[in-house]
């Protein structure tokens, strides 16, 4: 599906060169320019033991809170170099032309050589950028790193419309952005045990810092926060479109990674780019199929697990009609009602996801744990035969919230989805 804006415009077609921008210490490790003196650190030392200030409000008063961190690590040494792919020239009203739906894209290579054959494509969630796999708040190794020491060829992306893949004003009626505010980071990802919200929010205990305004830690994650648009569907397209430029660049079979909103936008990348795929890791995807639960029942979906188009056989013309659904009652109480297709006409299939691992990552305490077994009851339905749910807290991985790869076992959490890529 051609991506256009919502006046049906089809955007000129953009194909930017590879250009890259990069560099490697003398000791064969990246460089990252320091902003403040302008060297070089290849170790990324100098970010760490910089303190950062950051405003924060307290009381009705502005107030600045130094950051030092607690935990830090080196990143892999990496060659880092940068592109952009996807999106189109559109008029701004004015006869002059924006380019709109542009994607970056920052790959990093090990040092000592590529060592793996499967590629991998970290796509963050709804309201951030690539950071979140970059580094860790509390200045940690992120899963970029984790994934370059074990020789893997990592591209990261900030999605469209955010970040580095910048969001343009006006044109031909593009929704206005939105952000998250912090009361709500704090009661979904950071500090969910205070205000429980569902009945495993009490558990979560793997986030460094108190998970407040305030806190350090919390305030360097929620600094990392960017506006993102509202419309669901017109973000799913523009990314399954830059997304699959980004796959036509790399040119092989990849693994992609989606957390949260980006689950919906791995399928649609698989669904797209079906022979460049390998395999699937679905970090907490949006979900349940077809609705939203626990801060909003509102319809949702429309496709089952996405708001735009999905493959199905027999096709999908209507999905209010063509989906035909039913619900399976919860086992429990810590879990909710699964709205997936009825058993009668036959469930319709995902044909071009049909054969891909695809695990499903599940925390103990996140808001997911109340429904992701729903989309992989879900996928399993629609032919998705080597769909596999890892719950963390029954292979003894406790405490985790929604941003487990930003939490204090993270690293613990790697070493399960390396095993099951090397057995994908």
């Amino acid at each position: 599906m051609e991506w256009r804006e919502p006046n049906g415009q089809l955007p000129r077609r953009f194909l930017a060169p590879a250009s890259t921008s990069g560099s490697v210490s003398s000791r064969g490790e990246v460089g990252h320019r320091s902003a403040d003196v302008g060297t070089f650190d290849g170790e990324r030392r100098l970010s760490f033991e910089t303190p950062c200030r950051l405003p924060i409000m307290s009381g009705g008063h502005l107030q600045v809170v130094a950051f030092k961190a607690e935990n830090p690590e080196n990143e892999t040494a990496s060659v880092r170099t940068h592109f952009f792919v996807g999106g189109g020239y559109v008029d701004d009203g004015r006869g002059r032309h924006l380019l709109r739906g542009q994607m970056y894209v920052e790959k990093l290579l090990p040092v000592r050589g590529v060592t793996q054959k499967t590629p991998v494509v970290l796509i963050h969630g709804k309201g951030m950028t690539g950071t979140n796999f970059l580094d860790k708040p509390d200045g940690g190794r992120g899963w970029a790193s984790d994934f370059v020491s074990r020789g893997y060829e990592v591209y990261m992306v900030d999605q469209v419309f955010r970040g580095r893949s910048a969001w343009q004003p006006g044109g031909s009626g593009s929704a206005l952005p939105v952000a998250f505010p912090a009361e709500l980071v704090q009661d979904r990802f950071t500090a969910t045990g205070i205000r429980k919200l569902w009945p495993q929010a009490g558990k979560h205990t793997q986030w460094p810092g108190t998970g407040l305004m305030g806190d350090p830690v919390f305030d360097q994650f929620y600094a990392s926060h960017v506006q993102y648009l509202e419309s669901p569907a017109y973000t799913e397209a523009a990314m399954k479109e830059a997304g699959a430029a980004l796959l036509d660049a790399i040119a092989k079979p990849a693994l992609l990674l989606g957390h949260s909103q980006a689950g919906q936008i791995a399928l649609l990348l698989a669904d797209a780019r079906p022979n460049l795929v390998k395999g699937l890791i679905l970090v907490e995807p949006a979900g349940p199929p077809f609705r939203d639960v626990i801060f909003s029942t509102l319809p949702a979906r429309a496709y089952g697990l996405t708001d735009a188009p999905l493959t199905y056989h027999p096709p999908v013309n209507d999905p209010t009609t063509d989906l035909v659904r039913e619900t399976w009652p919860a086992p429990d109480e810590e879990h909710v009602d699964c709205v997936i297709q009825a058993e009668r006409p036959a469930p319709r299939i995902l044909s071009r996801l049909a054969d891909k691992p695809i695990l499903v990552v599940t925390s103990e305490s996140g808001y997911h744990s109340q429904y992701d077994y729903c989309t992989v009851r879900y996928l399993l339905q629609a032919g998705c035969s080597k769909t596999e749910h890892l719950e963390l807290g029954s292979v003894g991985i406790h405490g985790n919230g929604h941003m487990m790869f930003m939490e204090k076992n993270s690293h613990e959490i790697f070493n399960l989805l390396e095993r099951w890529i090397e057995k994908m």
